[in-house]
This record gives C-alpha cells, structure tokens and sequence, in this order.
C-alpha cells in the first residue's frame, strides 16, 4: 500500500515475518515499486525505512507504556494510539497483539501462556 503502512493481524499475520519482508525489501536495489493500492512509489529504499523506522517507533511505544507497569491491550491501545477512531480500535488491537507475540518470542516482554488479544503484559525482567 502506498498511503499507508498494512496492519499486522494475527493469526494471518505475524510482526516478525512482516520486519522480515521490510528488512529484505531494504536490501534491494529497486527505487521504484508499483503497489496493488496507491500510485508509484518513486523512492522505494526511503519508503521502507519509514515503515521499518514506524514499527520500531510502535515497539518503543510499547515498551515505553509497560515500563510503568503490566497492561492489557485495551489499555496499550488507548496510550499509544491517541486521537485514534474508535471504529478503528479492534485493528489497532489486534497490531499491538502482533507486536506483542513477537516481544515475547525476543524475551523482552512476559505474559500467562501464549500472547492473546485477553493477555496481560509486562516487561521481562
């Protein structure tokens, strides 16, 4: 997509196969990519460093949030996404979750059993 970065939902989608795919992307040598949704995209390396450079921000966002102390979801949502509409809660829920499962797969956040959209985080350590 050319507008917009793609959301990351779980099961379908997981954070650390989604870096992956921009991380290699970064490493090509195409300047042009023609996207499904959205005109040309003219400076292509520029373009997935912002996107690889918004999911880190969202990563600091997170962990920033859980250094306060534990959190669920809702609560990760409603201090990372201000402003947001409500209508697009749920998807943004479901994008922290996909930050999450991969949080905990790198020991730097802990919850109960397997990440879930109910869990409970808090940082490793």
């Amino acid at each position: 997509m050319a507008w917009a970065t793609s959301i990351v939902a779980p099961p379908d989608g997981a954070m650390s196969d989604y870096m992956a795919s921009l991380h290699k992307l970064a490493r090509r040598p195409e300047t042009l990519y023609l996207p499904g949704h959205g005109p040309a995209i003219t400076d292509a390396p520029r373009f997935v460093e912002r996107f690889i450079e918004h999911r880190h921000g969202r990563e600091r966002s997170i962990l920033q949030r859980l250094s306060k102390g534990a959190a669920d979801i809702p609560t990760l949502v409603r201090a990372i996404y201000i402003g947001l509409d409500p209508r697009l809660t749920g998807a943004a829920g479901l994008s922290v979750l996909a930050h999450m499962e991969d949080l905990v797969a790198r020991g730097l956040v802990m919850t109960e059993g397997q990440p879930s959209i109910d869990g409970v985080y808090r940082l490793a350590g």
